[in-house]
């Protein structure tokens, strides 16, 4: 539905490969979850994946 459920600024002290993890409700077996962001230089890059 295209709705932001998470958004994070992080500063250099976040580790080089991060590990975050989240729970929302409202997701049903078959939807499609897509993952977005943009580096510190600039880099963009998304990854999409269905509920199980």
């Amino acid at each position: 539905n295209g709705k932001t459920v998470v958004f994070a600024e992080w500063g250099p002290a976040v580790s080089k490969n991060p590990y975050l993890s989240y729970q929302f409700t409202g997701g049903a077996a078959g939807d499609t979850i897509s993952i977005s962001w943009v580096d510190n230089k600039g880099s963009k890059d998304s990854i999409s994946t269905k509920i199980k």
